[in-house]
């Protein structure tokens, strides 16, 4: 607990709610006791406020043109709707179109949806301009002044603490990594509730997806605009040791149905293995915090000994007598043993970049293919036409958040509510895309204003001291903002206080505000549920083809770099991993459109159990791809077959037929079941060749070991190779079956 409220005070979210409470208070103090023109301040101040969701992390230059952009519109419908605000025909055509296409903007991606709200919130809160006694023109033009004002404040803090962001991402992502293991080592063990653990293991490897995408961005950013300074190398480093951490773990799947059937009898082995990955997942979490504490760490001795203990284990069941060569639990342990080994490396590799900094370490990147690993976003007015339709979940929410924020202000208008800005409010805050994200804000901003009223109305009447109300807004602002990413619910608490304590500042009846507060509160949420439910909604069986295509899509060009570094040896390992970053982020995109369908009613999880399989199969595909592709890149001189390409092909052959099931077009590339069996069997047959040649090595005294050994890696080369393209080709061959059971039911 007590690390928990230490790590958020010396977080980049309260660093950055502490320099937007500077950037606002300035204005107000300044305006007040200098020129006694408190209205100019409370304007500004207002610029500030409007356009600080937009400085979200990310390089210098994105992070600026965002905060630009967010300035100029926020300006702009400030005096828009200042203008018509008071002519109810008028604004109500406004609203609804200026919400609608502010809202589309979003489709430009994560960025641009901050900006939607920046703006958004401008609108809103422009109805309340008259408080501030202000020409709508003087008021628009000192909301840019703040806006401006803000965007040089966060710039400086930027500047003086450049590396917060950085480490904070490396943190979470750390402590992301930890619970992926976590949950794998719980599969392990239980077998009750695999699916919800399933679901678990997709909504991590998503989240950790995009914790990667981020922080390539702006590391490779910053190589870019001043080359690797050892405080970037080492973050680098790190960034490339998680990155590997995730690929081990795809790379290594678990037949967990089947590890039931091999150890019914004896599951102390797989506590063994469970109780290691436990000691390197808590060891994860605790790098974590070190990396915001900026200490060295306390290198683990413990995952030594326990992979240590796991190698007597294997020893213990080779001794037992039921036990032969060919035992099938033998080889899962000591798959998992080697596994467990790798990961254990990755850890040590971690702790060594964190205590020593090394002058020397080397990260060949060249300029060029930097760029290529950074994910672009198009800015082109034809991605507005595109999305332009109601395929589109954010045509979909834009459409449905304008006709509810139109229907929130004439509700009311006519019901002459004092504040009916805060109806409006909720909607812009609460209102999202999917129903799931929507009802669950809609639950924690309930329960915390209703909470943060309480807890007021309880301080107002106990203290009853403007100066210490102040004091209390000011505190319950900056930690509101701290908190809007990471807790909700505890959000809506802090920013319900200081909504109270700045009425108590000038009015005695802080019951008035509080009652309108829970209300209209109450009223925007109930608004944005209705629409969600009954406005264009947009459930995710009807958007989840596009994320099962472009996993497919994403497979097939990562199997052709595998396929191609088999053949020739010679493909850029920028190339491998270009396509590698792509369908590891492909199936994060899968992964969170089946989590969020989770978060559905279920009478509008269509195909639940269909998408699932469809889901399951593609993470088993996926982890048999970065299993093979790890292979194959780290053994030299892979020579086995020609007829390699025989399985590629038809691999790949299998992925295209999905596409086009899915796509309901005829499938037009087809293959004989000859051709496979034909490729095994002359994979096979260079085994038997290998093995026949091992034997007559061995016979033969003046051969040395290292001939053993160079024909024994030949011979698991090829197993292995086969073993792995036989399942791939299996599992494409599942994977065309799911689909179609899927596009059977969903027509």
């Amino acid at each position: 607990m007590i690390d928990a409220i230490r790590r958020f005070f010396i977080s980049a979210d309260f660093y950055k709610s502490l320099i937007f409470i500077i950037a606002a208070l300035v204005p107000i103090l300044i305006s007040y006791f200098y020129f006694n023109q408190p209205q100019i301040g409370f304007a500004i101040a207002l610029g500030v406020f409007y356009n600080a969701p937009s400085n979200s992390p990310g390089s210098v230059k994105h992070r600026t043109l965002g905060m630009c952009a967010s300035i100029v519109l926020t300006t702009l419908v400030t005096l828009i709707i200042g203008s018509a605000a008071v002519h109810i025909w008028l604004v109500l055509p406004l609203l609804g179109v200026l919400t609608f296409f502010v809202s589309y903007i979003a489709v430009y991606g994560f960025r641009a949806s901050l900006v939607s709200l920046s703006v958004l919130m401008a609108i809103v809160v422009s109805f309340a301009h008259s408080y501030i006694h202000l020409s709508v023109v003087d008021y628009a033009f000192f909301v840019f002044i703040g806006g401006v004002w803000y965007l040089l404040v966060a710039t400086i803090a930027n500047y003086f603490n450049p590396k917060m962001y950085i480490e904070e991402l490396l943190s979470d992502t750390m402590k992301l990594t930890g619970e992926y293991l976590q949950t794998r080592a719980e599969l392990l063990l239980e077998n009750n509730s695999r699916q919800k653990l399933n679901t678990q293991l997709f909504t991590l490897q998503a989240q950790l997806t995009q914790k990667h995408e981020t922080l390539r961005e702006i590391l490779l950013t910053n190589r870019q605009k001043s080359g690797f300074s050892n405080r970037i190398r080492r973050k680098f480093l790190l960034f490339i040791e998680l990155v590997d951490m995730l690929e081990l773990a795809v790379a290594n799947p678990v037949n967990y149905d089947r590890v039931d059937v091999v150890f019914e009898l004896n599951r102390n082995y797989l506590k063994t293995v469970a109780s290691l990955i436990h000691e390197m997942s808590n060891h994860l979490v605790y790098i974590s915090k070190v990396i915001i504490r900026d200490e060295k760490v306390v290198v683990n001795s413990d995952l030594k000994k326990m992979l240590e203990k796991i190698r007597v284990t294997i020893e213990d069941y080779k001794n037992e007598e039921t036990f032969n060569e060919s035992n099938e639990g033998f080889f899962i342990l000591v798959n998992m043993f080697e596994y467990q080994t790798q990961q254990v490396k990755k850890i040590r590799a971690i702790e060594r970049v964190l205590n020593v900094l090394t002058l020397n370490n080397s990260i060949q990147n060249k300029e060029k293919t930097d760029k290529r690993f950074i994910t672009p976003q198009d800015y082109g007015a034809n991605k507005l036409l595109v999305n332009f339709s109601l395929k589109s979940s954010i045509f979909r929410h834009a459409l449905r958040l304008s006709i509810a924020m139109v229907f929130g202000y004439l509700l009311g208008y006519i019901f002459e509510v004092q504040n009916s800005y805060w109806i409006l409010l909720t909607l812009v805050v609460i209102m999202r895309p999917s129903y799931g994200l929507t009802k669950e804000r809609m639950k924690h901003r309930i329960i915390g204003t209703i909470i943060g009223a309480v807890v007021a109305v309880i301080l107002v009447y106990l203290i009853q001291d403007t100066f210490v109300f102040g004091i209390l807004a000011v505190l319950s602002l900056v930690l509101a903002l701290a908190l809007v990413q990471l807790n909700y619910r505890t959000f809506a608490m802090f920013i319900t206080l200081h909504i109270v304590f700045m009425y108590a500042l000038y009015s005695p009846d802080i019951l008035f505000a509080v009652k309108f507060r829970v209300i209209d509160t109450m009223v925007g949420g109930s608004i944005a549920i209705l629409a969600n439910l009954f406005l264009f909604p947009s459930w995710e069986f009807m958007t989840v083809t596009d994320s099962i295509l472009e996993t497919l899509s994403a497979n097939s060009i990562y199997l052709k770099k595998i396929e191609a570094s088999y053949d020739e040896k010679q493909t850029k390992l920028s190339e491998y991993k270009l396509s590698r970053k792509r369908a590891f982020l492909a199936m994060g995109e899968l992964n969170a459109a089946f989590q969020r369908m989770t978060q559905e009613p279920k009478s509008k999880r269509k195909y639940f159990s269909e998408i699932y399989d469809v889901v399951v199969v593609a993470n088993t595909f996926l982890a048999t791809l970065a299993s093979l592709g790890t292979f194959v890149r780290t053994q030299k001189n892979i020579a086995i077959s020609d007829k390699v390409a025989v399985f590629v092909e038809n691999i790949v052959d299998n992925l295209t037929n999905g596409k086009q099931v899915l796509l309901n077009e005829e499938v037009t590339v087809l293959h004989e079941q000859h051709e496979i069996e034909e490729a095994r069997v002359s994979i096979e047959k260079r085994y038997d060749t290998l093995v026949k040649r091992y034997d007559k090595v061995l016979l033969k005294s003046e051969n040395t070991e290292q001939d053993l050994g160079s024909v024994s890696k030949e011979i698991r080369q090829t197993q292995l190779i086969l073993d792995q393209l036989s399942y791939l080709y299996t599992l494409s061959e599942s994977l065309i079956q799911k689909i179609k059971i899927y596009n059977k039911v969903s027509k």
